[in-house]
Parts: C-alpha cells; sequence; structure tokens
C-alpha cells in the first residue's frame, strides 16, 4: 500500500532495513537499485517539479545506513518523501525479499511476510519427479449432490500436468443430476498438487464460483518417483463451498483409457464392489422418505 507517515509504516520501514543490514552491503546495493528504478525517479521528479535539478542520487546509501543504525526516532524524522520512495519500493522489489514485499497489493498486508516465513516449510515440499502423475482418471466418489444416498456415484474427470517442474491439476463435472430433477452441474476446479512426506496433496479453487478443494491422497501405484506413470490414487477430498457443513469424501481415481470420457453419475451397483466399499457406497439404498 501507499507509503503512510504513520508510526506503523515508520516502524516497518526500520525493521526492513534491520533486515537487510545483516547481510553485508545489502544497503548499498538497495541504494543502487533505487538509484536505477526509473519509479522511484519519477516519484522523485514529481515531487521536486521542473524548477529543481536532478540530484546525483535519489538516496545515498549513507542515508539509508544512519536510519537503520540511529534507531526508528532518526529514522522518524527523517524527510517523508524520501522514505516513501524506499517503502514503495521494498514493497514491490523482487530482488529485496524483506518483511515489507507484498507483490499483490489486493491481499492483506503481513501475507507475503507470511510465505516468506514459511519458506523452509515450503522448501522440504517435494515438486520434483511428479511428472509420473501426468494424465487424465476417472475419480470415483459418493454423489456429493444427493449426500443422503449411498447409491450413487460420481466419476468426475481429474487432469494433472506438469509444465516447468510445477504440477497442477484441473478436475471437471460437466453432467445432468436425474435424481436432482435434471440439474445441471457445471463445476471445474484447478490448483496444485504437492508431495508432503509420504503423502501427496492437491489444493485448489473453483473457477465458476467461490469454492475452495482440497485432496490428500495417501497411497497410489506404483510409485510416484518411479519408471512408469501412476495408475491409481486413493485419498479423501473436502470442498469448502455454499453453507456448511463440508464433509469429507473417500475417493478413488484410475488413470483413463479415453481422455476425453464425459463426467456422470452412475448407480452404485454399476462400479466394481471394490470401488463401493473403498468409497462408501451401497448398491442398493432407498432415497430418504421425507414427512
Amino acid at each position: 500500500m501507499p507509503w503512510q507517515e504513520t508510526e506503523e509504516h515508520n516502524r516497518r520501514l526500520h525493521e526492513a532495513l534491520s533486515e537487510l543490514a545483516s547481510e553485508k552491503g545489502a544497503l548499498v546495493r538497495l541504494a543502487g537499485a533505487l538509484n536505477a528504478d526509473p519509479r522511484a525517479t519519477a516519484t522523485d521528479s514529481t515531487r521536486r517539479g521542473e524548477q529543481h535539478q536532478d540530484r546525483k542520487d535519489l538516496i545515498a546509501a549513507s542515508t539509508l545506513a544512519r536510519w537503520q543504525q540511529e534507531g526508528l526516532a532518526r529514522l522518524t524524522n527523517a524527510q517523508s518523501h524520501k522514505k516513501r520512495i524506499v517503502f514503495e519500493f521494498l514493497e514491490r522489489s523482487e530482488s529485496f525479499r524483506t518483511s515489507i514485499y507484498n507483490p499483490a497489493p489486493g491481499l492483506p498486508e503481513g501475507f507475503a511476510a507470511f510465505i516468506a516465513a514459511q519458506q523452509k516449510t515450503l522448501s522440504q515440499l517435494r515438486f520434483s519427479r511428479l511428472n509420473n502423475l501426468d494424465g487424465t482418471y476417472r475419480l470415483y466418489r459418493r454423489a456429493w449432490t444427493t449426500p443422503a444416498r449411498r447409491d450413487r456415484v460420481l466419476i468426475s474427470r481429474l487432469i494433472i500436468t506438469t509444465v516447468g517442474g510445477l504440477t497442477r491439476y484441473r478436475e471437471e463435472q460437466t453432467y445432468r443430476d436425474e435424481a436432482r430433477g435434471g440439474l445441471l452441474i457445471e463445476e471445474v476446479d484447478e490448483g496444485l498438487v504437492f508431495n508432503s512426506g509420504t503423502n501427496l496433496f492437491l489444493f485448489g479453487f473453483g473457477e465458476e464460483e467461490p469454492r475452495v478443494k482440497f485432496y490428500a491422497i495417501h497411497a497410489w501405484r506404483p510409485m510416484v518417483d518411479g519408471n512408469r506413470p501412476v495408475q491409481e490414487l486413493r485419498g479423501t477430498v473436502i470442498a469448502v463451498a455454499w453453507e456448511g457443513p463440508h464433509p469429507g469424501y473417500s475417493f478413488v481415481a484410475y488413470r483413463a483409457d479415453d481422455p476425453d470420457f464425459a463426467p456422470e453419475i452412475v448407480p452404485a451397483s454399476a462400479v466394481e464392489s471394490e470401488i463401493c466399499v473403498w468409497i462408501g457406497c451401497e448398491m442398493h439404498s432407498e432415497p430418504p422418505t421425507i414427512g
């Protein structure tokens, strides 16, 4: 967010400079980057107007060092427009990842700092060699459109692709639910695939409406980091959308022979008994009576 001459912003700027000062030469590099940055130069020129000559340096490295070394009181008394140049540069600079860094201004303050603090945890997630997951799967779970029934199975299309070392997923559901009066369901979720310890997990969002989708996969064959494409996935999925509660559903996914198959809902009797047992379906289940 734009610089504000407040106690909070002065404190955050001082903390950011202290973070940089812990690395030898970082404040000197910051001064050089500021002086070479077109947006910082434009901010300074706009304030000074056309009657003032250009400065050799927007902000000297010695100035940044004084702000940091002499404490918050010294920084608070510094010229506000200079602090604005530094603060707003650090908000958008990928080269100087301080607690101020906020590449997505629409997100709450502190979000980027939280992500930065989790870098060690994120680095422990394994992104490599997940390309054995790539392909299209038939994903089986109990039909969520009629949660009181256990005789209906939803088969959606799960597509996993790896590009540039990052593995993504897309789940597609497009069908008419005859048990709901022919209601047309059109849902697409997209997100990322991660490996954490001995588990895989998929995390994504709805494409056409606010929805969070989370898959925890605890079993697959053959091994993800083996020499053959994965053929089967098993785990639990939970979707968070509309009113609660938001139950979890066991699922199993098999690599599809036909990647263009149509998602659908089928009777539990139409799928293999092993699938029914895993996802908690029953071959014969009467619809609940009302009244």
